[in-house]
């Protein structure tokens, strides 16, 4: 889960516009004002962006897509054919680390790309199980 929540930074801001996305949460603050709004979409976003630009760099990754697809083919390896990460029939420490995580994403590009590109995928299909026994 180390890897996969470092590499999830870099993907949620990979350029500008995904970077906008992540603070779309700002236009539902009824207390900010339009101005303040857009203020902190167009600077944070910048913001985001650049710092994600440093983070790759620290972590010497040149493409952060494959790097975290290189993270998520290790999770399903993990997985297998068990339901959990843990091997039981319920989640366990592990694999709330990791759906928490990817949860934390949930409305941006990146998870779109990384869980809703197959529907069959084994981490899709997990995702989904730990989501029913998490949310009841």
């Amino acid at each position: 889960n180390d890897k996969l929540a470092a590499l999830l930074y870099p993907n949620i801001c990979s350029n500008y516009t995904d970077s906008y996305a992540a603070f779309g949460y700002v236009d539902q603050v009824d207390s900010f004002g339009w101005l303040q709004k857009q203020s902190i979409r167009v600077i944070g976003a910048l913001a985001m962006y650049m710092a994600a630009s440093r983070v790759k760099k620290r972590m010497n990754i040149t493409n952060e897509k494959e790097a975290l697809d290189k993270v998520l083919v290790e999770i399903e390896d993990a997985l297998q054919s068990k339901d959990f990460l843990s091997g039981r029939s319920e989640p366990s420490l592990g694999d709330l680390a990791v759906y928490g995580a990817l949860r934390s994403i949930e409305g941006l590009p990146a998870h779109d790309r990384i869980l809703n590109g197959n529907a069959e995928r084994p981490l899709r299909l997990w995702y989904d199980r730990t989501k029913a026994k998490v949310m009841g």
